[in-house]
């Protein structure tokens, strides 16, 4: 079966912050005055996080994305929770100035590069008359971060949790996503990093998972694993 849409994570397999999404976190703080390590931000999963929206089927927020302005208030949240779990000294005023200054950077695309293939494969998807959407646990602004980024126009959209208000592997972001493309989800592939929010959360509304390694670790049993985006698979089952 000819494969008719690709629905492409953001971080981890389109392209990531540089030189790390800590390092921004860490040059936000600096800006203000609070001294906190890399290493230090990073001994926290960043899912951990969003555990107050945990919901069965992946984490819910719809009140807080009911406009840019409400979720920006999450992502400073966030930031402040993060800085105080990696130990930041300072009081309430400095970490919120801290966070909003995090808030502000992860939308500035000038942080953000894709990946070398991102741009051939896609180029790829686009001759073989493959549909493209972004779909990610991500920023509000991240639309204009592809945009940016000079991939705005290979996409038919670019979803995002923050304006969906449910984050992957739950099935209302994959299925605002579908209705993006005339594909059907037997007929489409979800791209990513991550085995759980990527590949189980594509199969549960039907479509085909691909996990992308760039990494080169042994392929999990039983899951279609690539190491380049430019292997992206074009019929099912790969050949």
């Amino acid at each position: 079966m000819r494969i008719k849409a690709a629905f492409l994570d953001f971080d981890g397999t389109l392209g990531e912050m540089r030189p790390s999404h800590f390092a921004a976190y860490r040059s936000a703080a600096a800006e203000v005055g609070i001294e906190v390590s890399e290493e230090a931000l990073a001994s926290r999963d960043l899912d951990d996080a969003w555990a107050r929206w945990m919901t069965p089927d992946g984490a819910v927020h719809l009140a807080e994305s009911a406009s840019e302005a409400a979720f920006r208030e999450v992502r400073i949240a966030l930031a402040v929770d993060r800085l105080r779990a990696a130990g930041a000294q300072a009081d309430e005023a400095t970490l919120r100035r801290a966070g909003e200054r995090v808030a502000e950077v992860e939308g500035d695309p000038s942080w953000y590069v894709l990946y070398d293939d991102a741009l051939p494969a896609l180029e790829r998807l686009a001759r073989a008359g493959v549909e493209a959407v972004v779909i990610s646990n991500h920023v509000w602004r991240l639309p204009e971060i592809v945009r940016a980024l000079g991939a705005g126009a290979k996409f038919e959209g670019v979803v995002t949790s923050a304006r969906v208000g449910a984050r992957k592997p739950h099935p209302r972001i994959f299925e605002q996503a579908l209705r993006l493309t005339s594909a059907r989800p037997e007929e489409s592939v979800m791209v990513g990093d991550s085995l759980s929010a990527d590949v189980a959360g594509g199969e549960r509304v039907g479509m085909h998972g691909v996990y992308l390694d760039r990494r080169g670790r042994p392929a999990p049993d039983g899951v279609v694993t690539i190491r380049s985006l430019l292997d992206i698979p074009l019929e099912w089952p790969p050949s």
